[in-house]
């Protein structure tokens, strides 16, 4: 049984998205520009943050006139629609994005073991196994993890109720059950 999720931002954010019918990457990032403040792009390929090991990134590019969604390009299927849709999580529930730095950070001579990498990740927010610990940090990814499962559950539910919808005799027979 799928339990409704107890967070009220994610339950709110939820209720004012409808899903795509068919939830694909194309039909979700469609929804996700048609509403973003500013221009969006999708990025597919190698991490744009070398080191990171993530499956997708929302990023904003200063030095750009648009931010960014990357996804990584070994995703296909619904494993791609997920981390779009946590990704589209995050942006809906008003967490903020990963900046992506203007000039990329010159090789050290030596290295330190910095209080960031000890503490797991050298960035402030990303979808990653290497994330922080902190208790913010975590409810922000189940936040957004907690939205994209939903989302494609709640997508699913839609497809399945307007498919029953154009027959009557099916949309019976699923009731009945």
């Amino acid at each position: 049984m799928i339990k409704p999720p107890q967070d009220r931002e994610v339950r709110r954010a939820l209720e004012e998205f409808s899903a795509p019918n068919p939830l694909t990457v194309e039909s979700l990032f469609a929804v996700i520009v048609r509403d973003y403040h500013r221009p969006l792009d999708l990025l597919r390929g190698e991490c744009p943050l070398p080191g990171l090991h993530a499956n997708a990134l929302w990023l904003t590019r200063p030095h750009l006139p648009s931010d960014a969604i990357w996804l990584d390009s070994a995703l296909t299927g619904s494993a791609e629609v997920h981390s779009l849709a946590h990704e589209y999580g995050h942006i809906l529930l008003g967490h903020q994005p990963v900046i992506l730095p203007t000039d990329p950070e010159p090789e050290p001579e030596y290295e330190l073991l910095s209080a960031d990498f000890l503490g797991g990740c050298l960035l402030g927010r990303a979808r990653s196994q290497d994330g922080p610990s902190d208790p913010l940090y975590q409810r922000y990814e189940t936040q957004a993890e907690d939205f994209a499962y939903l989302l494609r559950r709640k997508a699913a539910d839609q497809a399945r109720d307007t498919r029953y919808q154009a027959d009557p005799l099916l949309d019976r027979l699923h009731r009945s059950l």
